[in-house]
């Protein structure tokens, strides 16, 4: 173990900081003001040192004062470093609870490893440049980034003095020069200038020299009450508020009310000043969204954080201003092209052709031709047709390398553009692209695949693709169109966020409108391209789309072919009479079937024509593979529902807390994430959607208890008799279970229990259970309509062997403390590990992985030797891959645990409790090996028999394997899904 830095007197330090109390004594060497800082400095309250602050420590714990008096410490910082830095703090800037809990990884084997004392030692050492924070008070990165905007003093040639910051670290950058408190943003829980504009008396303090920076002042004066630390938290509001907060702060449990809101007042949206409400701020536009991600820890940082960036709003524009300031920003390509043009150079069979109709508008050509090229660098055969352009599109050939132009007279239409350059077209696939379209990354590649796509469960062939267009103001144009009964044209989504999730998901589509349209060159040719009959570009792009839904060729949405158009006509979406007219005699068929213009039908009419059988697929949250605990099993459920060829819609109860790029990631594309959703809109949900779905599908049992009531008010435009209660775990036997580890009693039988918590069951035309322990008990209570559906999991063992790994493994989500995971945990890690360690003789180290939820504190786990606390993790094949042991102490649950699937599959041999082992219906010793939860010693020694015997180890690892592969594969699953799927949907038929 290395001295700890905290430890060393600093006699540089000492000499600035106490001068005017050393008098001449300042001019003195180093040992002389180190042996006056033991023999009297440290009785005096003076502090050794930067790193401790002894007037701050005696004043935030008052046994300190005692202790010095009775024990024989010679100061506060003689108790802190015998005992105190074990579990206290040295300064107002530096929390040792808060360090441990904010930085789960930070486990007593990890500070061994690094050779520091405890947290206050790693961060000096490595913590602080890591920009990692030690308090609510002091946010480096905050710091870091006030510091960058201040004005530099020095000369513009040298770098600015924050640039620094990260090689030093922004709290050693503070301590140096504490005064910087006062300038900059430390937190967004202290404001300086408002603090020392409010209370004068700080002003003179820091000019007597009594304190160093205003924040120091409010962390160490003696009367916390009377200073409030922003404009926006009144202690005695609080405190009269929240009489409960008021006894704790006079019992000296708190040092005042804003500590205690800091602290745990913040985090439970407890009102801070009578002008704000955080229970309602943090369910207003993408506050819990921010939090969730760590942009911000709690709704009060955030809404003081919006109050002093926000810029000022600016007047709108109209669209006309937007496409001015489109076409100058495509202005300025003309210079830059000039000297570099465009190379559209190819040879042999290109990926794609693009046809280009152009009339003048000669910057807004290039901005379309610049963006193609930037963002799909494949071979692309371009071919642009001018009709009599009179600007410098007459010399284009100048800007553009390797294109085919052909000229027409000025009255040539967009049906004689295609005319001519059809038979100079060789990709299988041609883009009609417009001026002033600029197609977004990854666009042209992602409209591309769906032509090389199979069709497959009942799926048509693509014939054309239309995308996801945004106007000059950031809005949408159209998320695909809506063709209705009596020939009008609907954009559909037009005005809306680009992020909308109804335009944000793949579908069959009536048509599209705009001039970004990917077709199927044969069946261009078929068609012999756009029919010279209408008037209207949008008429002609509609009419190429219905006579390729004649040759069974569809339309397909998708939202990643983006593109943003600087040029929107008002009249484009507009169908004239005559236009309306003609399609209407030319597809009288198709038109019988089309939905009249009434907006209640949208939600349908946005499909097209598709057969696919639609779901609402209902959950607690969006089931992002990331949050464990049976989401995962919900997102195989969805996946498996779009392979089968089914339109799905993913409704959460609670609004969306994963970011939204990573809720993409997670589902196929044609599933329809309505993130922005929760419960109080489920009826709004149901009214506009009402004989869309042909299923609802409602994840666990509250959820269905939840929505019933909404159900049966929306009866008559739902499928009543489609649907099913996929109850993912029970919830009766947990409870249960947890009373009778806890000693209590319980006021009803678990069959009591179990009908209770199915009372709205009958609604339903099939009960899900994930396991025969659960499908038993609902049967025994009435319901014969169960059918199983587990979890897949598909095997895929890791190589090494069992010489080649090393250490326990625990992963599993733990989303509130006291739930089954966080249960398990603290029980095999306080009770278990040590007698596993003793037993094997070696030093096996337990690794913990898996989603965190908001306010959950592993830090206590942590302290314990050998336990590595990991946190999320991206890939968890790599553990699975390393490790030699998994364990899943379960003592009470309810399902099947995805977890012990999931280390099986990787081939990692799971030692669990006897509850686990009889819900997978798993043998001992040949699939699995099991140890009893009301017995440490024997599960201890279960664990050290299957880490330390490679045979045994091996066998159990087959047999597992093969339990996966006959019980679990992605093949069974489906088969399984699709049974309870066609008996629901075949019920639900009128």
């Amino acid at each position: 173990m290395k001295t700890p830095v905290w430890s060393s007197f600093d006699a540089d330090w000492y000499r600035a900081r106490y001068a005017f109390e050393l008098g001449e004594l300042a001019a003195a060497d180093n040992a002389a003001l180190e042996a006056h800082y033991r023999n009297e400095g440290a009785a005096r309250g003076l502090s050794p040192n930067k790193y401790f602050d002894e007037q701050w420590y005696r004043g935030a714990y008052p046994d300190i004062e005692e202790a010095i008096r009775q024990n024989g410490f010679v100061s506060g910082f003689d108790h802190y470093s015998q005992y105190g830095h074990e579990d206290r703090s040295p300064n107002g800037l530096f929390s040792e609870p808060w360090y441990l809990s904010r930085y789960p990884d930070l486990t007593r084997a990890t500070l061994d490893r690094s050779g520091a004392l405890n947290g206050y030692d790693h961060y000096l050492r490595t913590g602080d440049r890591e920009f990692r924070s030690g308090s609510p008070f002091f946010d480096p990165q905050l710091f870091y980034n006030d510091s960058l905007l201040a004005p530099s003093p020095l000369p513009d040639n040298e770098p600015h003095p924050a640039s620094s910051i990260p090689e030093t670290g922004a709290f050693a950058t503070l301590l140096a020069a504490p005064h910087e408190a006062d300038v900059r943003r430390t937190s967004w829980y202290f404001d300086a200038p408002w603090y020392l504009e409010t209370y004068p008396s700080v002003r003179k303090a820091l000019r007597d020299g009594l304190f160093q920076s205003a924040l120091q002042h409010f962390l160490t004066n003696r009367t916390p009450g009377q200073f409030s630390a922003l404009q926006w938290f009144s202690e005695s509001f609080y405190l009269d508020l929240y009489p409960d907060i008021g006894e704790a702060v006079a019992a000296r449990n708190f040092r005042s009310g804003y500590e205690h809101f800091v602290r745990f007042g913040c985090l439970e949206r407890r009102r801070p000043h009578p002008d704000i409400d955080l229970e309602a701020y943090f369910h207003s536009g993408s506050v819990r969204e921010d939090i969730e991600r760590g942009l911000f820890r709690d709704a009060f940082a955030h809404w003081i954080a919006r109050r002093e960036t926000q810029a000022q709003s600016l007047p709108p524009l109209d669209q006309s201003e937007y496409q001015r300031l489109a076409a100058r920003r495509a202005e300025a390509l003309i210079a830059l092209l000039a000297r570099r043009p465009l190379d559209f150079s190819f040879s042999g069979t290109p990926q794609l052709s693009v046809v280009m109709h152009v009339r003048n508008r000669f910057p807004q050509t290039l901005a379309a031709l610049s963006a193609l090229r930037c963002t799909f660098h494949a071979s692309t055969e371009l071919v642009i047709v001018d009709a009599g352009s009179r600007d410098d599109t007459a010399r284009i050939e100048r800007f553009i390398i390797g294109a085919r132009v052909i000229r027409l007279e000025s009255d040539a239409t967009h049906a004689d553009a295609m005319a001519s350059a059809l038979p100079h077209l060789t990709a299988q696939v041609a883009l009609w692209l417009g001026q002033g379209v600029q197609m977004g990354h990854g666009a042209v590649q992602a409209a591309l695949s769906h032509f090389d796509a199979v069709g497959g469960s009942g799926r048509k062939r693509v014939g054309l693709v239309t995308g996801r267009t945004v106007r000059p103001d950031g809005r949408l144009l159209e998320a695909g169109a809506i063709l209705w009964r009596d020939g009008s044209l609907e954009r559909y989504l037009e005005g809306a966020a680009p992020e909308t999730p109804e335009a944000c998901f793949s579908r069959e589509v009536s048509c599209g409108s705009t001039p970004c349209l990917m077709v199927d060159r044969a069946l261009l040719g078929v068609l012999n391209g756009f029919d010279r009959t209408y008037d209207s570009p949008a008429a002609a792009i509609v009419d190429l789309g219905l006579r390729a839904a004649a040759l069974d060729a569809v339309t397909l949405y998708e939202p990643e072919m983006l593109a943003s158009v600087d040029i929107v006509a008002s009249e484009a979406a507009t169908l004239e009479a005559s236009d309306r007219a003609t399609l209407r005699s030319r597809h009288a068929e198709c038109f019988l079937t089309l939905p009249p213009p009434a907006p209640s039908l949208r939600a349908r009419a946005r499909l097209g024509a598709s057969p696919r059988k639609r779901i609402l697929f209902v959950e607690d949250k969006v089931p992002c593979r990331g949050l464990g605990s049976g989401f995962v099993r919900s997102n195989d459920i969805v996946r498996a529902m779009s392979r089968l060829g089914h339109q799905v819609t993913v409704a959460p109860i609670y609004s969306v807390t994963e970011p939204l790029s990573k809720i993409r990631a997670d589902f196929p594309p044609d599933v329809e994430v309505l993130h922005d959703l929760e419960l109080k809109d489920f009826d709004r949900l149901l009214t506009e959607r009402s004989g869309v779905y042909d299923c609802v599908w409602i994840g666990r049992t509250h959820n269905l208890e939840r929505l019933a009531p909404t159900l049966l008010a929306h009866a008559a435009g739902l499928p009543m008799n489609g649907i099913v209660l996929d109850t993912e775990a029970l919830d009766a036997p947990r409870t249960a279970l947890r009373a009778q580890l806890a000693g209590e009693t319980q006021s009803s039988s678990v069959a009591d229990a179990v009908s209770a918590e199915l009372a709205y069951a009958w609604l339903c035309q099939a009960v899900v259970a994930t396991s025969a322990l659960d499908a038993d008990a609902i049967r025994q209570a009435g319901y014969a309509n169960v059918m199983e559906l587990g979890h897949m999991q598909p095997v895929r063992p890791t190589p090494a062997k069992w010489a080649e790994r090393r250490d326990l493994l625990f992963v599993g989500a733990i989303h509130e403390a006291g739930s089954p995971n966080h249960d398990s945990l603290v029980w095999f890690i306080q009770h278990v590990l040590p007698l596993v360690r003793e037993a094997s003789g070696a030093d096996i180290h337990l690794t913990v992985a898996g989603y965190l939820g908001t306010g959950v504190d592993l830090s206590s786990l942590g302290a314990f030797p050998g336990v590595e606390l990991l946190g999320a993790v991206d890939d968890v094949a790599l553990l699975y891959a390393s490790h030699r042991v998994f364990v899943a102490p379960t003592r009470f649950a309810g399902g099947v645990p995805y977890k012990v699937h999931e280390a099986a599959s990787y081939g990692l041999p799971v030692v669990a409790s006897d509850l686990l082992g009889r819900q997978l219906g798993w043998r001992d010793g040949l699939e699995i090996v099991s140890g009893p939860v009301d017995d440490p010693s024997r599960f201890a020694l279960r664990v050290a028999s299957l880490y330390a015997d490679e045979e045994f180890w091996g066998a159990v690892r087959v047999g597992a394997l093969r339990a996966l592969e006959d019980e679990n594969s992605e093949k069974s699953y489906t088969v399984r899904l699709n049974v309870i799927l066609q008996r629901v949907l075949a019920a639900s038929r009128p």
